[in-house]
């Protein structure tokens, strides 16, 4: 192998793994946004640049019952998401108390089944996690013996 194609070898992969990285730096920064929101007792929460992570885990928190909805618009190039948010109907108390993130630019999560089990003791939490068939929570996890990358869970 000569050193141009040993070089190029590298760059590819010093590519693909910063662009990996600028996705959980986009879902942090998006999980983020959407805690302040409903803390701040807004109705939605406005987000760009929107990947397809940002997307799958919008769909997992509307089928887990924690937003109500979302809305995709396309901008220039890229895609904007608009989150509606959701609160308790008699408390009005916001449904994400806590979120913690735990894809990491520097380091990814990946758990198999045998340690998501484990890790999933605690009855009040819900963690979303990377699978090969999309992003699901861990009850779906466990229930069907997968894996994956663990992204964030939900309080």
């Amino acid at each position: 192998m000569c050193l141009s194609k040993k070089y190029k070898d590298m760059t590819n992969s010093i590519a693909s793994r910063k662009q990996s990285n600028n996705h959980n730096y986009h879902l942090a920064n998006f999980l983020g946004s959407l805690l302040v929101a409903q803390q701040k007792k807004k109705v939605t929460c406005n987000y760009w640049p929107c990947s397809k992570l940002i997307h799958r885990c919008a769909e997992a928190l509307r089928e887990e019952g924690f937003i109500s909805g979302f809305f995709l618009q396309k901008e220039r190039e890229t895609f904007r998401i608009e989150v509606y948010l959701k609160y308790h109907p008699v408390s009005l108390e916001p449904l994400i108390r806590k979120l913690k993130v735990y894809a990491k630019p520097s380091y990814p999560y990946n758990y198999p089944y045998k340690h998501l089990v484990k890790l999933v003791s605690e009855k009040s939490d819900v963690f979303f996690v990377s699978t090969p068939s999309g992003v699901k929570t861990s009850d779906y996890c466990l229930s069907n013996k997968i894996g994956g990358n663990l992204l964030f869970k939900v309080r």
